[in-house]
């Protein structure tokens, strides 16, 4: 009620002041021209803005908190790992939901959230705020590491700096960060399932087993490798994926076209593209992503064929086998048998998810209802995890495994996984107030580089 007589809205929104992909403003210049047209008022202040930090957003898994972006009220407090450590580093984080990393002896400070490199503005801001951090620090890093991916901007900016770089492969920091946030710094199985991270061999990985240590990472096995047709559209587009998959396991254009017209995959003249794609290598990646394996099977099943924003068709998998199993009262199907690891070319092993995907595929032709294939695909990764690990420790004679990589914010997953190892013997370690997405990676970047000065010293 205001009774002067101002007429007020019946609610007001309130919002961080930055457009979509760039980083919160900091400055009244970068209101007036960046936000002009998008907000009616602007709350600003005469003290300066030192160092971004968006609002921390987070989960609970086993009544823990469980941390999907760590920033305002937790960043830059510090990690302190046991042993002896000597030297200043910097860990720039990766790509995506970038933060960075300054480590100080034993003590690692992970930035608050910076936001994702694709913008410029972005970079900017990770410049901005490593200067910024190192001041409030009192740290000047002599040695930073990057991700292997050579091309991106994140890697630029760690060029630029100066100080000798050192590069470290996407999947082996998320496991190494998984490590240094439960302070074992022993070897471990380290199971990192994400989207998109740039492997030693040049390809796309994404769904991964390694053995690794502070000295370093072994690739033991991964999922199947597909095919994504498309290049970066596959990346928003799951039906691009189900149809590669679906064409990789029939190898027939007829049968192909068949299956996806009743499932309303994509219009009819959608598939020729996508046949010249898989069959001439144009426009086409080998990937072990298990991001978009999600995405694939989101649209095998007709629950999103594409997604509006970043993890959405995965999102509502997840959601849709959830509301499936709440509707049997909690009452978990008896898994189905498990086919047997196949074997790379290399020697890894591999988890056989095409055989998957083409059960559920026949399953959803059969009309199964799409709830309860979205928990069986659920159910039966995660037992081609634990089939995956038990053959790992095989190989290795270790039995503690390290969950890593966006795809465990999947918590159906993340449970599953978890209750199966557990019961096999092995222990188990989770992310808690360090993000198992890339916003984590930096500090197992920061942790590497760490051991680096450790193994020159």
């Amino acid at each position: 009620d205001y009774p002067d007589g101002i007429i007020m809205p019946d609610c007001l929104v309130m919002t961080s002041g930055n457009p979509a992909g760039a980083p919160i403003c900091r400055t009244d210049q970068d209101l007036t021209s960046q936000l002009d047209g998008l907000c009616d008022i602007v709350l600003s202040h005469n003290r300066k803005i030192r160092l971004r930090a968006d609002d921390s957003v987070m989960d609970f898994f086993e009544d823990k908190p469980y941390m999907i972006r760590r920033s305002r009220g937790y960043a830059p407090l510090p990690i302190m790992l046991r042993g002896n450590w000597a030297g200043e580093v910097l860990g720039i984080g990766g790509e995506l939901k970038n933060t960075f990393c300054l480590a100080h002896d034993a003590l690692f400070y992970p930035s608050p959230y910076i936001g994702d490199m694709s913008d410029l503005r972005t970079v900017l801001a990770l410049r901005e705020s490593i200067v910024r951090m190192e001041t409030l620090l009192e740290t000047k890093p002599s040695l930073v590491a990057c991700d292997l991916h050579p091309r991106y901007n994140t890697t630029q900016a760690a060029r630029e700096l100066g100080i000798p770089v050192l590069p470290v492969q996407h999947h082996y920091a998320h496991i190494l960060s998984c490590m240094a946030e439960n302070n074992v710094l022993t070897p471990v199985i380290g199971v990192s399932f994400d989207g998109t991270g740039y492997g030693t061999d040049g390809t796309i990985w994404g769904g991964e087993f390694l053995l690794a240590g502070l000295d370093g990472f072994k690739r033991l096995g991964s999922i199947q490798p597909f095919r994504q047709t498309g290049g970066d559209k596959a990346s928003v587009e799951g039906w691009r994926i189900a149809v590669a998959l679906l064409y990789a396991q029939t190898g027939s254009q007829e049968e192909t076209a068949r299956i996806a017209k009743k499932l309303q995959l994509c219009t009819e003249s959608d598939l020729p593209a996508q046949f010249f794609m898989a069959d001439q290598k144009v426009n086409c990646i080998t990937s072990t992503s298990a991001g978009r394996l999600f995405d694939a099977v989101s649209a095998l099943l007709g629950i999103r064929r594409a997604s509006t924003f970043e993890g959405e068709a995965s999102m509502y998998l997840e959601f849709t086998a959830e509301a499936w199993l709440e509707k049997q009262n909690g009452r978990r199907p008896p898994a189905g048998p498990v086919p047997p690891l196949a074997c790379a070319e290399d020697g890894r092993f591999l988890l056989p998810t095409g055989t998957l995907f083409q059960m559920l595929a026949r399953q959803r032709l059969a009309e199964t209802e799409a709830g309860a294939l979205a928990y069986v695909f659920h159910q039966q990764l995660a037992a081609l995890i634990i089939t995956g690990c038990e053959h790992a420790a095989k190989l290795s004679r270790l039995h503690t495994v390290a969950l890593s990589g966006g795809v465990f914010q999947n918590q159906l997953l993340l449970q599953l996984c978890t209750d199966h190892l557990r019961q096999k013997g092995f222990q188990v370690l989770l992310h808690s107030l360090i993000p198992p997405n890339d916003g984590g990676l930096a500090l197992g970047q920061a942790l590497a580089a760490m051991q680096k000065l450790k193994e020159q010293s």
